[in-house]
């Protein structure tokens, strides 16, 4: 898995395209996330909740004693009328396997220790509530897993991990639920019809319309306060990012589709902007700053020169009498 800090600019292509865009929502598009964490956790989070970003590095200890660092897909924190809660997340693209729960609880368990909090001989842990979107789920995965833990007093503990299946979600599902987060993992629900699509010009041109309807839909929604163009531009560049990838082997879809969904790209110039604006406020900063420094210097230039002055009348005064 790649570092967070993505530059959603780069190079269309990416081996880690689906983790990079999960990632990138989660990281810098606030509107997206905290309407997809009230929806999984059954939350009713206000647009005035405020996320912090926590570490998403966790060292995993092997029984060897040696540690090994992994990237969680998400850890942060929602704040919203003085109530704070621990979020971890999981972006997923294979299949549901037990492996995942035990991936889970590594994360979660590594997070309650970097958090830990008490004294000398007390000592709180505190798991994450953590959830995990599957973008290729089956009719059999359930709604929710649970991990439980047995304690020396033969007593047990245990907490729900929800479980998001794109499958489960059309386009309208999508939006009267303010789950945008998920419009650029839709064409996974394509994915089994990918190589007959291919074969039928219609077909493709009746996926391009869908985007498309898509797209202005999202549009409205920018238009009217609901989603920021910064959002709105991360999910059409990403969506962009995560189709590419998906269809390397359906090569009409790939172009066809592709040029639609590069072409939005090219109209939309928020991130470039966002990050420039950024670039310039910093260079703007440097240039007061050095602005600042030639004044300081100027000012003690013109007070040494007026001390040695008055030194020199001093002395003379001194001379005469």
């Amino acid at each position: 898995m790649k570092e967070q800090g993505l530059n959603i600019d780069d190079h269309i292509y990416s081996d880690t395209a689906y983790d990079d865009a999960f990632r990138t929502m989660e990281g810098r598009c606030d509107d997206l996330l905290i309407p997809f964490v009230s929806h999984m956790f059954k939350e009713n989070y206000g647009r005035d909740a405020k996320v912090k970003r926590l570490r998403n590095e966790q060292f995993i200890e092997h029984e060897d004693g040696s540690e090994e660092k992994r990237i969680t897909d998400s850890s942060f924190e929602i704040i919203w009328k003085n109530v704070t809660k621990r979020y971890h997340l999981e972006c997923e693209s294979k299949k549901y396997d037990g492996t995942l729960l035990i991936r889970l609880f590594e994360y979660d368990s590594q997070i309650a220790k970097n958090t830990a909090e008490g004294s000398m001989y007390k000592l709180k842990v505190s798991i994450p509530n953590s959830g995990l979107l599957l973008l290729r789920g089956t009719d059999n995965t359930p709604k929710s897993a649970e991990i439980e833990i047995a304690m020396p007093n033969e007593r047990s503990a245990s907490y729900k991990v929800p479980i998001m299946k794109m499958a489960d979600y059309t386009i309208d599902d999508i939006f009267n639920e303010h789950l945008y987060m998920l419009i650029p993992f839709y064409i996974f629900n394509y994915e089994k019809m990918l190589p007959d699509i291919d074969s039928d010009e219609n077909q493709i041109d009746k996926l391009l319309s869908e985007y498309s309807e898509i797209f202005d839909r999202l549009r409205s929604e920018q238009e009217r306060g609901v989603l920021s163009a910064h959002s709105y531009s991360a999910i059409i560049k990403l969506s962009h990012r995560v189709a590419y990838k998906l269809t390397m082997k359906q090569d009409k879809i790939q172009k066809k589709v592709g040029d639609f969904m590069g072409g939005k790209v090219l109209d939309l110039p928020e991130f470039r902007i966002y990050d420039e604006g950024k670039a310039e406020g910093l260079a703007e900063g440097l240039a007061e700053g050095e602005k600042m420094r030639k004044e300081m210097a100027s000012t003690i230039e013109a007070l040494t020169a007026r001390i040695k002055e008055l030194e020199q009348q001093q002395k003379d005064q001194n001379l005469s009498n």
